[in-house]
């Protein structure tokens, strides 16, 4: 469930006239790649970046010729770099229409939209990125406007569901090496789990697979699987509930024995955190042995 345009609706987009884009297309292979059941031309989220990006080359000075060589030879993710690197700030305009699409669908009850917009961002960006500055804001303005009732509780509930659903679908696109190294939960209390997967997808989008123990965890029912299963990190989550001193010393007793990880707001101030998905990844790779720049 991506989003799909057409020739007409790409080059309203854009700004690059409709007999342009289907003469790249036809004569440099640069085009929609997307076919409906009934055989119509649609360009995905890469595509409309390869067009993008395609055009400024061209302004720049390449060729029409050498400009759709170069972006046929760049991954997704280069060509999302190069689109949001651009002066009119094509990258943040995304992130805050994913937002606006998350909202939409919430209020009236619109599973496919939502589940799009989280989705599209997800292939776009990575998981980090969409997760830190699209995703997750969207989560927080949901429940803001739940508080407000401006959302139905529903609506709330399905954006929670087609999130956890894109996430899920995300992390089964990477292969993992070897055994989970890295067992992921939430605390006691602690009733929400989507950073946790969300973490779990990333991890995997750098091949490192994980054990996922979901919410309200009990602290010796961690203690337990930690001390039978050894693994190089755990990483617990908090977002309201902030565990109290029993809690905590039990914790620095735990990161005694294995790399320990905290993050949301639940935590006391004087607990370091990670406050980004970006950054907690960051951290777990480099406990994990992993080469980073």
């Amino acid at each position: 469930m991506h989003r799909r345009w057409t020739v007409g609706s790409l080059s309203e987009m854009l700004g690059i006239a409709a007999p342009t884009l289907r003469t790249w297309e036809r004569r440099y292979g640069v085009g929609p790649t997307f076919r409906t059941a009934g055989g119509h031309r649609r360009y995905t989220i890469v595509d409309a970046d390869r067009v993008a990006t395609m055009a400024r080359f061209i302004e720049s000075g390449v060729t029409a010729h050498d400009a759709a060589e170069r972006v046929k030879r760049l991954s997704p993710h280069e060509l999302a770099a190069i689109v949001g690197a651009g002066p009119a700030g094509l990258r943040a305009s995304a992130h805050e229409q994913t937002v606006f699409d998350m909202l939409e669908g919430a209020k009236e009850f619109d599973a496919a939209r939502v589940q799009q917009a989280a989705e599209s961002a997800i292939e776009r960006f990575g998981i980090e990125e969409a997760w830190d500055s699209a995703i997750a804001p969207a989560m927080i303005e949901v429940g803001r406007q739940w508080e407000d009732c401006r959302i139905d509780v529903a609506g709330e509930h399905l954006v929670t569901a087609c999130v956890l659903a894109a996430l899920r679908a995300a992390a089964h696109r990477y292969p993992t090496r070897g055994p989970a190294r890295v067992v992921l939960a939430s605390v006691e209390d602690e009733q929400h789990k989507l950073p946790v997967v969300a973490l779990g997808a990333a991890l995997a989008r750098h091949g490192h697979a994980w054990t996922e123990l979901g919410a309200r965890l009990p602290m010796e029912s961690l203690e337990t699987f930690v001390r039978s299963s050894r693994p190089d990190a755990v990483f617990l989550w908090s977002s309201v509930m902030k565990p109290g001193p029993e809690t905590l010393e039990r914790l620095t007793e735990l990161g005694r024995h294995t790399a320990l990880f905290l993050g949301g707001a639940g935590w006391p101030r004087d607990v370091v955190t990670s406050h980004t998905l970006t950054e907690t990844v960051r951290q777990l790779r480099k406990a994990l042995g992993d080469d980073l720049p």
